[in-house]
């Protein structure tokens, strides 16, 4: 009974307000493939790794399914909502140097005083982590003239120096901080941010507590419609699934379309072309495709966790 009250009082528990983090590798990965691709996000309420799982079996919203006279399946479709607790953000670095000690050298301070940043954020120096990309020669075309005709050559004039700075943080409230620190030092590309949740056994222990209470809770409600619940054998099975902010963001576009402008000059044409430019947002996964949401209020990205347990009965003959 205890256990079943303590259950209860944990799907009440909202989501605490942390701010958005998604980096820059979201828009590239649409600029690479035309499209989100792997961050890609479907218009259907089910998420990809279950869809082909659940249309294969026919089942149903409201978790019951026959699948012939003496056999019924139950099922019960769970999402949590979890805060992340840790945070990994790559920043990128680049220099350009017409020496490669020089590059190294005006590299190696921006790096320097970013970390010194960091440092006085609480951000400890074991959570900092330099990781080397590329060296490589840069070059230029020099015009070269012969008797009849005009060739260009290329010719190294210089070196440029790439490098990322890994670094995790635990209290989301400073990721402006960290950023005004990263540009104040010349440091304009964040690559990605990612969301970390250290506990995921303690989630999947929770989701599949609250499954097996309505797995027991619908086995009841078949009794009191009178079924003589007595099976031959029972099988389960379970799927699990989570989905990360940074594969829930999708991108839109804004609009501007009448110029006032145009209108107070008196012209023919008070309106110009639409101006519109993209942006991206976070959209988590829907609830309507689940009986239970744990943690259903959310301000801001979180990690969601998914969790089906389906039981097959085949019952004796009555």
């Amino acid at each position: 009974m205890k256990k079943t009250i303590i259950l209860f009082y944990m799907l009440i528990f909202s989501i605490t307000a942390f701010s958005q983090a998604a980096g820059n590798w979201i828009d590239n990965q649409a600029k690479v493939k035309g499209g989100y691709g792997s961050v890609s996000i479907s218009n259907s309420n089910t998420e990809q790794s279950f869809e082909g799982y659940y249309q294969s079996n026919n089942y149903s919203r409201s978790g019951y399914s026959k699948g012939a006279d003496t056999v019924i399946e139950i099922q019960a479709r769970i999402l949590m909502n979890v805060k992340a607790d840790a945070f990994h953000a790559i920043f990128g670095v680049s220099q350009v140097c017409d020496s490669i000690e020089s590059g190294h050298e005006l590299i190696n301070q921006r790096i320097e005083h970013f970390t010194k940043a960091l440092l006085k954020l609480g951000i400890k120096k074991e959570d900092i982590h330099i990781d080397f990309i590329s060296q490589v020669p840069v070059f230029e075309y020099a015009a070269g003239s012969k008797l009849f005709s005009k060739t260009y050559n290329e010719i190294p004039k210089g070196f440029e120096l790439k490098k990322n700075i890994h670094l995790t943080y635990y209290n989301d409230e400073i990721a402006d901080k960290i950023l005004i620190a990263a540009a104040k030092n010349e440091i304009y590309d964040i690559i990605k941010v990612d969301h970390i949740v250290s506990d995921l056994n303690s989630v999947y222990s929770t989701m599949r507590d609250t499954a097996i209470y309505l797995l027991n809770s619908k086995v009841d409600d078949f009794k009191k419609l009178g079924l003589t619940f007595i099976p031959q054998y029972h099988t389960i099975a379970e799927s699990i699934y989570s989905s990360y902010p940074i594969e829930r963001y999708e991108r839109y576009g804004t609009f501007n379309y009448a110029s006032l402008s145009a209108i107070e000059k008196k012209t023919d044409n008070p309106y110009k072309a639409s101006n519109q430019s993209s942006s991206l947002f976070y959209n988590k996964i829907n609830y309507n495709t689940y009986e239970l949401v744990i943690n259903p209020v959310t301000k801001g990205p979180v990690v969601q966790f998914t969790y089906t347990l389906k039981m097959q009965y085949a019952l004796k003959k009555q």
